[in-house]
């Protein structure tokens, strides 16, 4: 079975520190990881707050493959698990699943990365030739780009909802020396003669940037 990442995107109550391990807030959220990291399958996980909102945590977690998570969701320690993180949650999260390839993404979205773009397109359905577009642009941000680090993407294995219609997602990771890395490269002849690649196709797109820390 191929290995799968777990992408997790949580909002975090007002005032919750998770940071701070001598909060109660900081205690759930430790515990989270550490119930996570010892189940069966478990490889890596990567958690921060997206720049753009920071009251929102992504947490990716690498598994062996995507029976190994159903497994734990499906054990009786779950319902606990769950029960205890959701004190620190306000509202609606949404988690699916990714074959990243290169797997694991660490280069894009570890400790190599002081940020991570994290872009999402939704399409009707898979799109056989897209991929091969996502890596044209990436080989041409790599070649041109000041402070791009590395890159990772994916199909998402279960079915995604946009604009309340089910489809497909393609999840992109690109790690960045820094948020202002990325935005100057957009305003580059490069990007503006190849963004053409991703933005035909998808019908919508979403992007922001998160701080990862690896555990």
């Amino acid at each position: 079975m191929a290995p799968a990442t777990e992408l997790a995107t949580i909002p975090i109550a007002s005032g919750a520190a998770v940071e701070d391990l001598n909060s109660s807030a900081g205690k759930v959220w430790q515990s989270t990881l550490d119930t996570v990291s010892q189940q069966d399958g478990f490889q890596r996980l990567y958690w921060g707050r997206e720049v753009e909102n920071q009251s929102v945590i992504q947490l990716f977690i690498d598994w062996d493959s995507f029976d190994a998570h159903k497994n734990f969701m499906a054990s009786p320690a779950y319902g606990p698990f769950a029960k205890h993180l959701m004190t620190i949650v306000d509202g609606p999260f949404s988690m699916y699943h990714a074959n990243f390839t290169p797997h694991p993404p660490t280069a894009a979205v570890g400790t190599a990365s002081p940020v991570t773009e994290v872009l999402t397109c939704y399409f009707e359905k898979e799109d056989d030739g897209f991929e091969s577009k996502v890596h044209q642009l990436i080989k041409v941000i790599s070649e041109n780009a000041e402070g791009f680090k590395a890159a990772s993407g994916g199909w998402v294995i279960e079915d995604v909802e946009y604009e309340g219609k089910k489809g497909k997602a393609y999840v992109g990771v690109l790690g960045w020396e820094s948020v202002e890395a990325h935005m100057s490269f957009r305003e580059t002849q490069a990007f503006k003669d190849n963004i053409h690649l991703l933005r035909g196709d998808p019908l919508g797109l979403e992007v922001h940037h998160t701080k990862f820390a690896e555990n």
